[in-house]
């Protein structure tokens, strides 16, 4: 799980953001903890980067509509989106992110992703492609509308997500903590 970025594509009220809720419920039902620039009461909202725990305790950092705010326009400079990005894996974070199109998303991202899902809803099912970009593997398969406990679904599927900030001015400050306590010997 450390370091996987996947993400789930297509067009708005496609599923994308159901399947990577239930992604990431299924870890946080592992005792994970769950970031996420959306509202789930039991998941931590962030509104910036700078709030993930740097620590490697395994994670789940879900950014759902991430175009807002991962696009390279939005990064004030390239070498933050490469240490934020390369950082993923040894912080032991699984990524998830939802977009219309990977187009959308920043590039180190697109060329990082491990898997990704293709989306596609219907008034009785919502159907998912997904690709293993590493072996070049695909599988189909379908959740039926009718057969979904939605219930167990706690989130708003009518609220926008809150915008992350990407500054990354103080995560490049907790990576240089990390060395030097590293070479101190205090983890």
């Amino acid at each position: 799980m450390a370091g996987l970025i996947i993400g789930s594509l297509g067009y708005q009220r496609s599923g994308k953001t159901l399947l990577t809720y239930l992604i990431a419920e299924s870890y946080r039902n592992r005792g994970l903890e769950v970031y996420s620039n959306m509202n789930v009461s039991e998941w931590t909202t962030i509104n910036s980067l700078d709030e993930i725990p740097f620590n490697h305790t395994p994670k789940v950092l879900l950014l759902d509509e991430c175009y807002y705010f991962l696009d390279s326009r939005n990064w004030s400079n390239n070498t933050d989106a490469s240490i934020f990005f390369n950082t993923i894996g040894k912080q032991n974070i699984l990524l998830l992110f939802t977009a219309i199109n990977i187009d959308m998303v920043e590039k180190r991202l697109r060329e990082q992703c491990n898997y990704i899902y293709l989306c596609k809803g219907s008034s009785k099912a919502i159907s998912y492609k997904l690709f293993d970009i590493q072996r070049n593997k695909s599988k189909v398969f379908r959740i039926d509308k009718s057969k979904m406990n939605w219930d167990k679904v706690n989130y708003n599927t009518l609220e926008v997500p809150n915008y992350v900030d990407c500054n990354l001015k103080n995560f490049r400050k907790k990576i240089e903590l990390s060395k030097k306590n590293s070479r101190l010997g205090l983890g």
